[in-house]
């Protein structure tokens, strides 16, 4: 293969939190890092840890269940692409 793909595979719909749901829990937790002062390497967990708090949860119930499908699109494709190159294989061979 001598080209790159690429995929979108977006979120399960059970586990989807709506956008404007989303936006205000970072909104939120950009905010009180800020207050806080939460900076350099201790800012991104700060942020997360509070998006999981604002969300009760459901953040980190939402990536494992995004985490999982694409582990599903992924080894779908690469079956998919190791059967094109045996039938080229074959084809060619």
């Amino acid at each position: 293969m001598s080209s790159g793909l690429l995929f979108a595979n977006p979120i399960p719909s059970e586990a989807a939190i709506p956008i404007s749901e989303n936006n205000r829990y970072i909104h939120e937790a950009i905010r009180q890092a800020n207050t806080t002062r939460a900076s350099g390497k201790e800012n991104t967990p700060f942020i997360l840890s509070k998006i999981k708090e604002l969300s009760a949860g459901r953040s980190v119930k939402a990536n494992r269940i995004l985490i999982a499908s694409n582990v599903k699109m992924g080894t779908l494709v690469a079956k998919k692409l190791m059967e094109l190159e045996q039938q080229n294989a074959r084809n060619t061979g």
